[in-house]
């Protein structure tokens, strides 16, 4: 191996160890409120086998209805630490069920 690449694969390995340990700052995000999608039967799963296996078969209207409810700003748990902007079930619901336009 050439010194010029033992030097890129030094970097790289540094870089992404620095960001594999690096604080997720996670804590200081504030959580969305789960009433409205508990209130629609089988919505949180469907959300949690959205996020984990790309599942988007178990959505349905009721529970986009219930997620467009909650504030932009906000990160749904769906596991035990992993929780993900509510912009992504947003995204993947107006995908799946457009919103009417007035």
């Amino acid at each position: 191996m050439k010194p010029q690449q033992t030097k890129v694969m030094f970097f790289l390995l540094a870089l992404i160890s620095t960001l594999m340990f690096q604080p997720s700052g996670a804590k200081d995000t504030p959580l969305c409120p789960t009433a409205a999608i508990d209130n629609q039967p089988g919505c949180f799963d469907a959300l949690r086998l959205a996020a984990g296996d790309a599942d988007f078969r178990w959505l349905n209207i009721d529970c986009c209805k219930a997620v467009r409810t909650l504030p932009d700003y906000c990160y749904l748990l769906v596991y035990p630490g992993r929780a993900f902007p509510i912009n992504i079930f947003k995204s993947i619901c107006n995908g799946k069920f457009p919103p009417l336009r007035h």
